[in-house]
This record gives structure tokens, sequence and C-alpha cells, in this order.
């Protein structure tokens, strides 16, 4: 089914009830009267399209939120976790306080986009599916088929495992939502993460258990999750628990589906439906939020590169530079420490990076602007279409970094761990890795996670953590002084513990 269509026929108002509900059901720490959620629930899931109407807002609800803006599931995670940890810049500096928090790893519980972005966003999705997991489950109607039924219930039970686990990698304990009743929710305390893990395991294997095993289902779109998507999530979720061995049996699953996954051209990865995606977020043609964050926040209108050499030589005039500088330099660019983490010859700097050194004036001083461009940014040229987009969810290259770091852990399968990490960087052009030991294995797998995922919803962020080593790199950075360990989880918004008098405020905060 064509979610773009179906958002756009009679049938698609069927979103705007669901989407009513999650903006006011979910606000589950606020005082407000009851939904009326049976009428909506029999209006939405009285049949196979206007149920298949409240899948699609669930999925346009994680990539364009409210209203489009940058948010935990869209890449705003490139931008925001990528200033937390040491990938990006932005533009604006202190002239930007809100922004600049982050940079500086000074958050506050007030911060304007913390909430919004971060909290919000995530629990109006969880509703969502809890809306959908309850209609399908409580529907009486005959025009619902089994068949949808299954298949929703499975899809909404993965997209809630995946926002529970941003959620607590973003903020550590938060409270665990299964149901719309707003009499359960109102008043919820932080849930332990053993907990959260414990319930996004049992989603994830009960979406593994009832998706397709291929994209018939969704016209070969990989826009929805299929069985292997929700193994590459539960291999993420093993992996980040330290369960070795289920983190390696998982990724093995993905990895041995080469029939519908490959590893594929450096400059075709982050294409619509590549072989290489496993999930992707789907924006939906018209709307005016129909490139992705990355191709619009980390990338300017003209890309230096693309410019007539003529234009290149005119655009670095001291005279003529401060006038096209904001068309060539983007809101946020990559930091001088992630630039200087490829090594020579490393395709991936070639193929997924762009930019150029300013020239050497006063507000300038040969400052380096270099930028992802994995996503394509807007046509410059007038009338010229916007090309398909997709925001990348789960790829394939992470799922062999995934086991290569699990074998490492183990220590018992070493060489196939290098086998794993020699993969991804034999596509990037470079040779084996010499990594041997498992010390040495696992210090390969952090610097393939550093020039593969970077820009990728906060991966090297969560890294760092993982590893261990967030207070040795991060902490000596200058414009994160003075360093403050609590501030590697994100605050629980202020209004919100205003709101509940059981939630408690992460330390440090």
């Amino acid at each position: 089914m064509n979610f773009s269509n179906l958002l756009n026929t009679k049938a698609g108002s069927a979103v705007f009830l669901l989407t009513a509900l999650a903006l006011t059901g979910c606000k589950k720490l606020v005082e407000i009267d009851p939904p009326r959620e049976t009428i909506a629930t029999e209006k939405v899931f009285n049949n196979n399209q206007n149920a298949y109407s409240a899948l699609a807002g669930m999925y346009s609800m994680m990539m364009t939120g409210t209203d489009g803006s940058p948010n935990f599931s869209n890449g705003g995670l490139s931008i925001y976790a990528g200033m937390m940890a040491d990938e990006v810049e932005s533009l604006a500096g202190v002239n930007n306080p809100d922004d600049y928090q982050y940079y500086s790893n000074q958050l506050r519980n007030d911060n304007a986009l913390a909430q919004p972005l971060f909290w919000d966003v995530p629990y109006r999705v969880i509703y969502s599916a809890n809306s959908i997991i309850e209609g399908v489950t409580t529907s009486t109607s005959p025009l619902l088929s089994d068949t949808t039924r299954v298949q929703l219930n499975a899809e909404s039970k993965f997209v809630r495992a995946y926002c529970h686990f941003m959620l607590l990698n973003l903020h550590g304990d938060v409270p665990l939502m299964t149901t719309t009743d707003i009499r359960k929710t109102a008043l919820v305390p932080r849930t332990p993460v053993a907990d959260l893990y414990r319930q996004i395991e049992a989603d994830l294997k009960d979406a593994f258990a009832n998706l397709p095993d291929d994209y018939k289902f969704s016209a070969q779109q990989r826009s929805r999750p299929n069985k292997w998507a929700a193994a590459a999530l539960l291999a993420r979720v093993y992996l980040y628990q330290q369960k070795w061995a289920e983190a390696e049996a998982q990724a093995t699953a993905v990895i041995d589906k080469t029939s519908l996954y490959d590893i594929i051209p450096l400059a075709n990865v982050f294409k619509p439906n590549s072989p290489e995606a496993i999930f992707q977020l789907e924006h939906v043609p018209g709307n005016t939020h129909d490139i992705t964050v990355e191709g619009s926040r980390l990338a300017p209108f003209f890309r230096y590169s693309m410019l007539p050499p003529d234009y290149q030589a005119l655009f670095l005039d001291p005279s003529f530079f401060p006038a096209v500088a904001p068309q060539i330099i983007p809101s946020y660019f990559l930091s001088l420490e992630q630039l200087a983490a490829f090594e020579t010859d490393d395709d991936r700097r070639a193929v997924w990076v762009d930019g150029f050194v300013s020239p050497d004036m006063e507000g300038y001083h040969g400052k380096k602007y270099f930028y992802p461009v994995k996503y394509e940014g807007l046509p410059t040229a007038n009338n010229a279409p916007v090309p398909a987009q997709a925001h990348m969810v789960l790829r394939l290259a992470e799922q062999y970094l995934i086991r290569a770091e699990a074998r490492a852990q183990q220590g018992a399968d070493l060489t196939g761990a290098a086998a794993d990490i020699d993969k991804i960087r034999n596509r990037a052009g470079l040779g084996n890795t010499t990594a041997a030991s498992k010390e040495e294995l696992l210090e390969a797998v952090l610097h393939e996670r550093q020039t593969e995922l970077f820009t990728e919803d906060g991966q090297r962020w969560f890294d760092l953590r993982r590893f261990g080593k967030a207070n040795a790199v991060l902490g000596a950075m200058p414009n994160k002084q003075p360093w403050n360990p609590d501030h590697l989880l994100l605050p629980i918004p202020a209004r919100e513990i205003q709101r509940n008098p059981l939630l408690k405020p992460n330390p440090g905060y």
C-alpha cells in the first residue's frame, strides 16, 4: 500500500482523528479531559483503508513531528546529538543559545528544544502506536480483516519499541507507555531501564514473529518495517545491553538475507529503497518538508564543489564572499575532529563529505566548512523536481559493525570480527584492518562506526557513552568546559516534572 497516495485520499481524514488524539491524549502528564477515544477508534478502525491511513499518520508523525522540525526520528539527532558528541558545529554559535547548550554540553532542563523534539514527539508517536494496537484488537468491524489486524499490530509494536529505545538512550529511565488510557498514564513514574528493555525486546520479538519476510506488502517500498527490520533493531537493542551472543545472532540473520540486502557503492546507499536500506522513513511528495533534515540543515543551498570553476573563484573572493556565504555555508557543519577521523584515501570522505575552506578575512579566517552529503538537498535549478527522499533508520553496514563488535567482545571469533570490519573498509576503498586482538578490534569497530555512521541519528554520541570514552574524548574538548559527565543524558523536561510529582530530574539538572 502506497502511503503517499493514501494520505492524499478521502480516507486520509482518519489520520487527523488519530493525530488529534496523539496531540491531546498523549499529554499523559497534563491534566486534561479524557479524549473521546471510543468514538475515534470506531471511525478509524472500521475498515482496512482507514486503519492503514492511521498507520500512515503514525509514520508521518515520526518523519515531520507536528511542524516539520528536526526530532528524535527524522534526523534531528544527527544535528543535536552530533553537537553533543564531536561530530557537528553550529554556524550560529553562541548567537543561538538553545543550540549552543548542546554544543557546549551545558544543557538546561528548560531548553526550548529538548521537550518538543526529543520528548513530546516520541511520546506522541507511542500514543499513536498504542491507539493502533488497541484499535485493531478491539474493533468488531467485519470490514477490518485479520491480516490487517496482525500487520498493523506488528508494525505498531516495532515503532513503539523504537520510540522507547530512543527515549531511554536519550534520558535514561523514562515512563513506559503501553496504553492510551489516561487514567493509567496521567501520573507515571520513571520506569527502570531494565524494565524498558524487557518491553522493547518483547515488542520486537512479537513484531518479528508477525511481520512479512520481504517488502511485497509495501509495494517494495522500504518505508515500512518487515521481519528483518525487527531483527536489525533487536540486534542494536541487544548490543546496547551487552548481550553479545544475541546481538551477533540477530545481525547474522539480517546479513544472511542476501536476496534483500547488500553492501552497495557509497553514492547509492542513502537513496530511497537502496539494497542497503532495511528501514527508511519516506517523505510525502508535495509536502513542504519533502527533503530530509540532513539535506536541508547539514548541507547548504549551493554545494561549492558543484559550482562552475569561475564561480568557485568568484565565491571565494574576499570582496564577494560575505554576500554569498549564507548560500554555501550550511546551518550546521562537520567538526575538525570528525574530518580528522577519516584515513587517507577513505572514499567516504570523498563521496559523503563536501565543502571548502573560507577566505582568510575578518569573520572567517580560513575556517573549514565541510558537511555531510549523504542526502540530497533541494534542486538549485528553477522548477526542477525535488528528488525522492527517505531518512535512513536501519541499514546493513551497521549490522556488520554490530556483529564485529559482538564477536570481538565474545573473543571466540576474532577472525570473523576482522572480516566484518573489512567488509565495510573495503567498500570505502581501504585495506583490511591490522587489528588482531580483542582490544584492537574493539578500537577498530569504534573507529569504523565514527567514519561510517557519522551524522546518523546520534550514533557517535551513543557509541562514546557505550564504549566508556565520553569523559575522555568529550571532556577534553575546549567548547565543553567545564565538563559535566551528568550531561551525557538529556534532562527530563522541567514542565513534565512540574506536572507529575512522580518524575524526578536527572542528576546535574
